[in-house]
């Protein structure tokens, strides 16, 4: 047990990790008051200090029911509004996915008192952020699969987003768990000395960060094109979206839209713009092909793609001179597959929403590759993956130029903060590949970001309109899109190495 001023027990300190977890969030878009979030993570580890197993856990509950319960409710949106879930209902299947993430802080908790407790206060700190680390990494993966508020994302605006660069999103919430334990340290413990030290390291480690953000900001540009370009955002209802009654005016708006853009060199429709199967609509795909090849634009939309009855992809169709297809990797859960459909299928309309059994994409698939750029393709969710970007970046040719164009509809979750942490999530992966990321969605945020995250242009929520013009896009190299992740796996083991030897000192 670490010396420090007592937490407190019983109700106090259950009540104290929910306010703890419920203001995490506010250190991430809209809001994006990043210090917040990282006093929060601060709070949960002086609550777990020298705690028994079973509170521990309760912490953690706790402090996972207000972190989620503030950050995600948005989901309440898409049961209800969408889902046609009554409200009493859909309030308790909002509680229930809130609680099943939870289960991630439970761990944690326990975790900590079980193991990481018993050893000194160095090895403490490394062995606590990396569990974290260990658990934000499954957090986005298998069965959960969502990838949401991430700490590193608190600093799309902070001053340590350069360590993206290097270490990616999870690399940056390494460095920011760790420093969130120096603040806790630094607060409460009862001895000065190791406050002054723990304010001095924490200090060495945000001038570090802070220096490679300045460094990667003033980088020279590796590449550089201008592009013209022309994003749709149509605004379309999704009440209306899947209505064969609307399907005629919602394509024929998506063609009064782009006319006068024809000729651009890059043209984007987004995610399922086209509300039926490739299969079913091969006239206006080929009137879209004939107007790219005529007019030497590239065109792409999103437009779901049938293989056989039982085997269809949320897919991207570029059309042109050169031709493409991709097919989305990752799928979100309940939204376009349901775990453990055969069960749980039919039981409310949620569950049954429309194109929700996607097959998901070969991981073999690589970037589109045109003449003036290759592009980096992105459905909705898949932005969220910062190994699939990296994995994307290097199928491309080193020497040719290259952008992440991602297609979203975002309508599923209404004037809720879940878009704007979406938007938020796509100037991470420019931050951290050094690309920059076009983005065209149904209703907002249509956008065009740069290379180091920051917003050119950009069409706010509920608008139908365009954004078109001439951008001057660079490339910057970046550790993270050559390297990935290996770099970050090799300082955590060095660290974790560091701790067991110096355990018991």
């Amino acid at each position: 047990m670490i010396p420090m001023v007592k937490s407190p027990q019983g109700w106090l300190g259950l009540t104290l990790a929910l306010i703890a977890g419920a203001i995490y969030p506010l250190g991430f878009a809209p809001l994006e008051w990043w210090p917040v979030a990282i006093f929060s993570v601060a709070t949960f580890w002086w609550l777990l200090n020298g705690q028994t197993k079973k509170y521990a856990m309760a912490i953690g509950f706790s402090y996972g029911m207000g972190y989620f319960g503030v950050g995600v409710s948005w989901v309440y949106v898409s049961i209800n509004t969408f889902g046609n879930a009554a409200p009493p209902l859909a309030v308790l299947l909002t509680i229930l996915f809130i609680a099943l993430l939870s289960l991630f802080f439970v761990l944690l908790g326990w975790f900590n008192s079980r193991f990481i407790n018993r050893y000194n206060l160095l090895a403490q700190i490394i062995f606590f952020s990396t569990a974290w680390l260990i658990l934000d990494i499954a957090r986005g993966s298998g069965f959960v699969s969502f990838p949401w508020l991430y700490l590193g994302y608190s600093q799309t605006s902070g001053p340590l987003l350069g360590v993206a660069s290097y270490l990616g999103v999870h690399g940056v919430t390494f460095l920011l768990v760790i420093t969130a334990c120096l603040v806790t340290l630094a607060l409460t413990h009862n001895n000065k000395k190791t406050r002054s030290h723990s304010i001095l390291v924490m200090v060495v480690l945000l001038m570090l960060g802070t220096s490679s953000s300045l460094y990667e900001v003033k980088k020279d540009t590796a590449q550089q094109k201008t592009l013209t370009i022309a994003l749709i955002q149509p605004n379309i209802d999704q009440h209306k979206k899947w209505d064969r009654n609307y399907f005629t005016p919602i394509v024929k708006g998506l063609f009064d839209q782009t006319e006068n853009y024809w000729g651009a060199d890059l043209i984007v429709w987004p995610e399922a713009a086209i509300p039926a199967f490739d299969t079913q609509v091969p006239g206006i795909l080929y009137e879209l092909d004939e107007l790219a090849k005529s007019s030497g634009s590239q065109f792409i939309t999103g437009i779901p793609m049938l293989e056989t009855r039982d085997e269809y992809y949320a897919g991207i169709k570029m059309l042109g001179s050169q031709q493409a297809d991709y097919q989305k990797q990752q799928l979100v859960p309940f939204g376009e597959y349901v775990p453990l459909g055969e069960w749980i299928r039919g039981m409310i309309d949620f569950f049954d929403l429309p194109m929700s059994s996607f097959t998901p994409g070969s991981s073999a698939q690589t970037a589109m590759k045109t003449a003036k750029a290759d592009y980096l393709p992105a459905i909705c969710y898949e932005i969220a993956f910062s190994g699939l970007m990296q994995q994307l970046a290097t199928s491309t040719d080193p020497d040719q130029f290259k952008a992440i164009v991602t297609i979203s509809n975002d309508t599923w979750f209404g004037k809720s903060w879940g878009p704007i942490q979406h938007f938020q999530i796509a100037k991470m992966r420019a931050i951290e590949t050094g690309l920059p990321v076009i983005r065209s969605t149904n209703n907002g945020i249509t956008a065009i970001i740069d290379d180091k995250g920051r917003v050119i242009n950009q069409i706010d929520r509920f608008q139908s309109s365009e954004l078109a013009g001439a951008f001057l896009l660079e490339n910057r190299n970046t550790w993270f899109r050559e390297h990935g992740y290996w770099s970050l796996l090799i300082l955590v083991m060095l660290l974790i190495i560091t701790a067991f030897a110096l355990r018991k000192r």
